[in-house]
């Protein structure tokens, strides 16, 4: 099954949207100005951004992990959204940005509490880097309540851990805030574009309605994505994967095959959706910040959550084509 359901206390529809001040204490995420000779954005740049990224996730556009960062990953997010929704929003004006959050679902973000089943884990004490110290680990799990807080929310770890500097993740009844974002998408996808320029999925439905765009990291030319139209052949959501010493990015650790144990860290993170091509799919990943990003080793990467809720929606027999 793919379903993720979570319950927590969501701001009511219409709950005025907050606006944000600039806190010193807060903006801790940046580099410093004399190392990269630009002017790092303050907190309330990055919320200013972050809001902006929740609208998209409700959309069905995914920026990613939420971050509040204007990268090449969020403008092109942007574009998607700004001809998917044909220009009634504008996203420069508070007031229409304001009025298109409160439509969608309220403020970008609410207070959450912290709950005992959140910090109880199981967590990982490490997830070690090499495939065959994986092996021996009983799950790939979370290795904190942040980093599981973080996947839940969409948000990136360490743009929350900023956005709640005094914030004990580990002890349940803390309060956090956290990203509003969007309902789980339930319109069946009947093809998908897997786009190598623009570094984003395109899910449609079977009458050519756009259902979802996802940021997406595929592979390089040293270890290239499929080409062409191909097929889903199947699906898992935690699966297992195993490590082939002759296609790997660890090349060489074992004489033969080896079978790693699911988990959020895993190599294909949450989930996974085979193609045609056999040792290719649509899957998750241990580092959401990196997806639109870095390169993968010739499968298509997504986020978790962004993996878990295409998989969701894909059947056996949908089409996937690559784009050059």
């Amino acid at each position: 099954m793919f379903v993720m359901a979570f319950a927590v206390a969501r701001p009511a529809p219409g709950a005025p949207v907050e606006a944000f001040a600039t806190s010193e204490a807060l903006d801790n995420l940046a580099v410093s100005e004399a190392q990269t000779g630009r002017r790092q954005p303050s907190m309330a740049d990055r919320l200013a951004v972050a809001q902006i990224q929740v609208l998209f996730d409700r959309a069905g556009i995914s920026p990613g992990v939420i971050d509040g960062l204007d990268t090449a990953r969020y403008r092109a997010a942007r574009a998607a959204f700004l001809k998917l929704d044909g220009g009634v929003v504008r996203l420069g004006d508070p007031a229409s940005l304001g009025a298109a959050l409160v439509d969608s679902g309220g403020p970008a973000f609410f207070d959450y509490e912290i709950t005992g089943d959140d910090v109880t884990g199981p967590f990982a004490a490490v997830i070690p880097h090499l495939y065959t110290e994986q092996a021996l680990l009983p799950a790939l799990s979370f290795v904190s309540a942040r980093e599981m807080l973080a996947e839940r929310f969409h948000m990136d770890e360490a743009f929350l851990a900023a956005l709640n500097p005094d914030a004990d993740f580990a002890t349940a009844g803390t309060r956090i805030r956290v990203a509003n974002v969007g309902k789980p998408l339930d319109r069946r996808v009947a093809r998908i574009e897997a786009d190598k320029g623009r570094l984003q999925l395109r899910a449609y439905a079977r009458d050519g309605a756009l259902v979802a765009v996802y940021p997406a990291s595929v592979g390089s030319r040293e270890t290239p994505s499929p080409i062409g139209r191909h097929t889903v052949r199947n699906k898992a959501a935690d699966p297992f994967w195993t490590y082939d010493p002759k296609g790997s990015s660890q090349p060489g650790l074992t004489a033969g095959l080896l079978r790693l144990p699911p988990g959020p860290n895993g190599p294909v993170g949450n989930a996974w959706i085979g193609l045609s091509q056999r040792g290719y799919g649509i899957h998750g990943t241990p580092e959401p910040s990196q997806i639109g990003i870095s390169a993968s080793v010739g499968c298509v990467r997504l986020t978790n959550w962004d993996a878990l809720e295409l998989a969701r929606l894909v059947s056996r027999g949908v089409v996937v084509e690559f784009i050059e």
